[in-house]
């Protein structure tokens, strides 16, 4: 298995399916694991990490982007076993220590499939200890942090400016879900926020204060290469004027389409 490359010293790890995991490194003092995956995937977290030439022990640290056991399935694990230091913002680490109770996930759509993966999430307690609860305006490493609230209370983005990346978990997305075959960008999906409203309005503030990025590195689908924050913007353009019918942009004006590509 090689490394995945994406852009400058961000990898994303291959061999995962459920959900994307990132790797930054940059050198000693800079280096980490951008969320953990499933528990289930957890071999396969290790080897996509051993092809990076990295192994747990040369990371400096965890850090999730949101709570969901999706992204921190392994959390726990890399701290007991390899001791990682894990960094969340505060409002999802009092959930993922068990002091303040997960808001269920209520599927408002109906469908089979949204249900169900709602279901398994609101049974599955996710818990770690977090090193250091992070807020908005942090830095770590060569990552800014952005809180971006309403997919979980404590969602996060953090921006590489050095290669104008944006890693955003949850809170935008790169893949229609919830299976993400279709590869395009897309709003966080609805059913699986704790606060859809809140979700969007974030997304608003984040591009209304203008921190640059081209690319996309999102947790959910491959990651777009170029045109990416002109995508996102034209993206809430259409749903705040009513003419975005679905939570993605149609085909022929999606990111790909626009010089745009995906590795």
């Amino acid at each position: 298995m090689r490394s995945r490359r994406v852009v400058g010293p961000l990898h994303r790890l291959r061999g995962l399916v459920v959900s994307n995991v990132f790797v930054l490194d940059g050198g000693r003092g800079d280096r980490w694991l951008i969320d953990t995956g499933h528990a289930l995937e957890r071999p396969m977290l290790l080897a996509g990490l051993r092809a990076t030439g990295l192994f747990p022990r040369d990371l400096d640290g965890v850090l999730l982007t949101h709570r969901h056991s999706d992204h921190a399935g392994n959390a726990e694990y890399l701290r007991r076993v390899h001791g990682l230091r894990i960094f969340a913002h505060r409002a999802d680490a009092a959930v993922l220590e068990g002091m303040a109770p997960p808001p269920p996930l209520v599927a408002q759509s109906g469908a089979r499939l949204e249900r169900m993966f709602a279901a398994i999430e609101n049974r599955t307690r996710t818990r770690v200890p977090v090193d250091r609860a992070l807020d908005d305006g942090d830095a770590v490493g060569s990552l800014e942090v952005f809180h971006a609230p309403g997919h979980t209370e404590g969602s996060v983005l953090y921006r590489h400016a050095g290669t104008s990346s944006l890693l955003s978990g949850d809170a935008l997305l790169a893949a229609v879900p919830p299976l993400t075959l279709l590869q395009r960008m897309t709003l966080p999906h609805a059913d699986y926020s704790v606060d859809y409203a809140q979700a969007l309005a974030s997304l608003r503030r984040l591009h209304a204060a203008s921190p640059r990025y081209e690319n996309l590195l999102a947790g959910h689908g491959r990651p777009i290469l170029g045109g990416a924050q002109r995508a996102a913007e034209r993206l809430l353009e259409a749903h705040a004027t009513g003419s975005l019918t679905s939570q993605t942009l149609p085909a022929e004006t999606g990111p790909s389409h626009r010089g745009a590509r995906t590795p």
